[in-house]
């Protein structure tokens, strides 16, 4: 009887230590999945971070450029003026020229 029941014991703890080794791994299987976890979550905030300062500077090139460009529309019109002006002084110069 005294036999039967240390089998017995040595049965259970060695199931206990199994059921204990089973759980450790369990335990280091979700800690390396959290660290993949922290670590994907730190990098989409790093990502989203970078879309919006793109966003950010992609909206001030914009503005940026639709300045620009009304400022060479305004120097376009500036220099039509300046060129008709000078053709006409050039013709009126020729003129003069002309006459004796």
């Amino acid at each position: 009887m005294l036999k039967r029941y240390l089998v017995f014991a040595v049965l259970l703890s060695m199931t206990s230590w199994a059921q204990a080794k089973d759980v450790s791994a369990q335990q280091v299987g979700v800690e390396y999945a959290r660290g993949n976890l922290d670590k994907a979550e730190a990098e989409h905030k790093d990502n989203l971070r970078r879309v919006a300062d793109s966003e950010e500077r992609l909206a001030e090139a914009q503005k940026r450029l639709a300045e620009d460009r009304q400022k060479a529309e305004a120097s376009k019109k500036s220099l039509d003026e300046a060129r008709a002006k000078y053709t006409r002084a050039q013709e009126l110069l020729d003129q003069a020229w002309k006459q004796p």
